[in-house]
């Protein structure tokens, strides 16, 4: 008797376990299906505002991405080259808590450090170091 309620239990776990693996990978093609891409080509982009450095080399987006029925994401800011064949935004994102201010008169962005909602990984930027090219300046918030 003893002996069949082992095997009985073992057959219940083994479900269980499999019911687990099955349920978590659905997960992650869900959580895969809402991780975008960063591009300009998306359908699911939304742009908020652009801007072209002075020397028209580099330009930036302010954009979110539509997440269907769930609603936006939240924003992102990108710089990227100033050319007809660049459409690639996550090459040029700019780290969590900071945003895109403007650019300056010499072609360096502004950034400035802000506290978003969700938890952010730090990140450390100075002024003079350089995203995807592009000199920055931190500016006094």
């Amino acid at each position: 008797m003893k002996k069949w309620i082992l095997i009985i239990t073992t057959i219940i776990l083994i479900g269980i376990v499999g019911i687990g693996v099955k349920i978590n990978s659905d997960f992650n093609e869900v959580a895969e299906t809402f991780h975008s891409k960063h591009s300009l080509k998306e359908g699911d982009f939304i742009l908020i505002s652009k801007a072209i450095s002075p020397n028209k080399k580099h330009k930036y987006y302010e954009y979110q991405l539509d997440n269907g029925g769930f609603g936006y994401s939240r924003v992102f800011w990108s710089v990227i080259e100033n050319k007809k064949t660049e459409f690639d935004l996550e090459k040029g994102l700019i780290p969590d808590g900071f945003k895109i201010k403007g650019w300056t008169n010499e072609n360096k962005l502004i950034l400035e450090k802000w506290n978003p909602y969700y938890e952010i990984k730090k990140t450390e930027l100075k002024s003079g170091m350089e995203i995807n090219g592009v000199k920055i300046t931190l500016a006094d918030y």
